[in-house]
């Protein structure tokens, strides 16, 4: 038997049986515990490519789902927080903190920040830099930009900067001391709607809920981990382009029906539901009325294990 036969049929029956033992009430298997175990598959995949024989193949998959069943509790109950216990965030790395002081919290207050209008910026850039938290986007504000934060991860540093007429907002998580699991990350943004907006979010585990139906909004990225991202798209402008960069992610999208949309997805083990789309090729889906339509959205997507939905409205 080699391993290649074997690699995909394991994977996919232990996903449908963790999910069929969670509907029958035997274990807590929902996708929080599914993000938390994705990075398995990588390992599987990666022992199917060494060079070695098909029997230690086979040997060191067995290895892994014992270790797995073994410890499943563990690695299933922990929340995208527990890697805050034991370490920091410092200059946008993550390193292991060995200090036993007491939990750091001169540095965690709430926080609101502001970015005034200024009419000669006719694009707007923001890139937000981030561990983990509760990320938010809608509204309008006469500032260019509003920012308030709570919870007790430390605060964001500010920076901006002006060329031809473009204003580029860095928002950046500084330096935190978190030890204990009660942390909490929430971040409410508000945008000015004159200018055309590029957005790039860097960020680990994270709720992303983006209402950009006020905006005109040229281009966003997602850099993510474990990441539930909720989008709404407006028809403010003629092209809108999209590119999800995530590993075991629910992706929702809405987009109005007026819009012509295409998707070009380079993922595996993807539950998609891709409403009114028609597949053009490998990987490449539009909507009936893409050549036609005023305003087109492109989405690019390049996910691990992930669940895609496009709603149209």
């Amino acid at each position: 038997m080699k391993y290649r036969h074997v690699f995909w049929a394991f994977i996919l029956i232990g996903i449908g049986v963790l999910f069929m033992l969670n509907n029958f009430g035997v274990i807590e298997f929902g996708m929080r515990a599914f993000w938390n175990l994705w990075p398995l598959i990588l390992v599987l995949w990666g022992i199917s490519i060494l060079p070695v024989k098909e029997w230690i193949k086979i040997a060191g998959l067995a290895v892994v789902l014992i270790f797995t069943i073994a410890f499943f509790d563990r690695l299933t109950s922990r929340s995208p927080w527990f890697f805050f216990h034991n370490h920091e965030f410092v200059d946008g790395n993550w390193k292991l903190d060995d200090d036993d002081e007491e939990d750091n919290f001169e540095n965690t207050k709430d926080q609101t920040l502001t970015v005034p209008f200024d009419s000669l910026s006719r694009k707007g850039v923001l890139k937000l830099v981030a561990a983990a938290g509760n990320f938010n986007i809608q509204g309008v504000t006469s500032d260019l930009l509003t920012f308030n934060k709570t919870g007790n991860i430390g605060n964001y540093s500010l920076t901006t900067s002006d060329s031809g007429g473009v204003k580029t907002i860095n928002l950046n998580m500084e330096r935190s001391h978190i030890r204990h699991s009660d942390v909490n990350n929430k971040v409410d943004i508000t945008l000015n709607e004159t200018p055309f907006w590029n957005l790039d979010f860097d960020i680990g585990a994270a709720e992303i809920n983006l209402d950009l139906r006020d905006y005109c909004i040229d281009t966003t990225i997602f850099n993510a981990g474990a990441s539930s991202i909720d989008v709404k798209i407006g028809e403010k402008s003629p092209k809108t382009v999209m590119t999800f960069n995530a590993g075991a992610s629910s992706i929702k999208v809405s987009i109005p029906k007026a819009s012509g949309v295409e998707v070009k997805s380079e993922s595996f083990l993807v539950s998609k539901d891709y409403e009114g789309m028609e597949k053009k090729g490998d990987g490449l889906y539009q909507t009936p009325n893409f050549n036609a339509s005023k305003n087109k959205v492109y989405l690019r997507v390049k996910t691990a294990v992930s669940k895609i939905e496009i709603v149209r409205y």
